[in-house]
């Protein structure tokens, strides 16, 4: 298969699998979702994407109908499914199919998608715009409830930038879908994560990254201002580990900490490339 698709025990080409009229995420978004990339069928940090999902979850009132285990089996079987190897892997519980009504009396359903996509290019650097941050106030939870953020990604690429920042005021949060940070005199600053703004997964392994290599990092808000002042200004995503951005607003940033944003990428990339190979080890092909 080209794309694959799960729904509730059945796999199939993702364009003609069919899920009832009456899902939840039809009619409320009612449903929380993760995403993680698949480098030759190996999942990366498929264990830390599952328990985001399962908090989100949690959080949604949503009670998973199967275990981690069973999804993450059923997530590798999903991907094999697929003719290439190197994947986008979503994954999403729903509130489930039945009458359309707001109190939930169905029981949940299970999506996964896997279609062809590679990691970000290392080398590559992004463009970036911003605008002011009007989602909801549980950014936390990974909810499907994506149209602001739809909105703000569809904004960057109308004037070919790669991604949206979002701000409240001044400060800044995330973008539309990938956390940033900034790096200044040898500290990276990131936002804290306090449930106004996703938990990345990747964002942690930048912080682990800076902690073995010796680098100072500042849980804070920060400013647009101090974000178009950094030496480096870093977006981290499930696909990207890590990548600079050049301009912001079509304002000139970054590049004045290329061996240091050199260090931090050899190890974020190595680190993806290894958790890939070790999940393919682990469970052959």
């Amino acid at each position: 298969m080209k794309e694959a698709a799960y729904y509730n025990g059945e796999i199939g080409e993702a364009s003609e699998m069919r899920v009832p009229f009456l899902e939840r995420t039809n009619f409320f978004g009612d449903a929380v979702y993760d995403v993680t990339y698949a480098q030759d069928y190996g999942l990366f940090a498929i264990g830390e994407h599952t328990e985001r999902l399962f908090a989100s979850a949690r959080r949604a009132g949503i009670e998973p109908p199967l275990a981690r285990c069973e999804l993450i089996d059923r997530v590798r079987r999903t991907a094999r499914a697929c003719d290439s190897g190197d994947l986008m892997v979503y994954m999403q519980f729903s509130g489930g199919a039945g009458r359309r009504e707001h109190v939930r009396r169905t029981s949940p359903s299970v999506w996964i998608y896997c279609f062809p996509k590679s990691v970000e290019d290392r080398e590559r650097k992004y463009k970036l715009i911003t605008m002011p941050d009007v989602r909801y106030g549980l950014c936390g939870i990974k909810t499907i409830n994506l149209l602001p953020n739809v909105l703000a990604a569809n904004a960057a690429d109308s004037v070919g930038a790669d991604e949206c920042i979002l701000l409240t005021g001044n400060t800044v949060n995330e973008c539309a879908h990938s956390n940033v940070s900034i790096l200044k005199d040898g500290t990276l600053t990131a936002s804290p994560a306090r449930g106004q703004i996703l938990d990345g997964i990747s964002m942690r392994r930048l912080i682990a990254a800076c902690a073995e290599l010796g680098i100072p990092v500042s849980r804070r808000a920060f400013t647009l201002e101090e974000l178009k002042g950094a030496d480096e200004v870093i977006v981290t995503s499930s696909g990207v580990p890590c990548t600079a951005a050049e301009r912001v607003d079509g304002i000139k940033v970054g590049g004045r900490s290329e061996r240091l944003l050199a260090r931090l990428k050899d190890m974020l990339y190595g680190g993806f490339e290894l958790a890939c190979a070790l999940d393919r080890g682990e469970y052959g092909k």
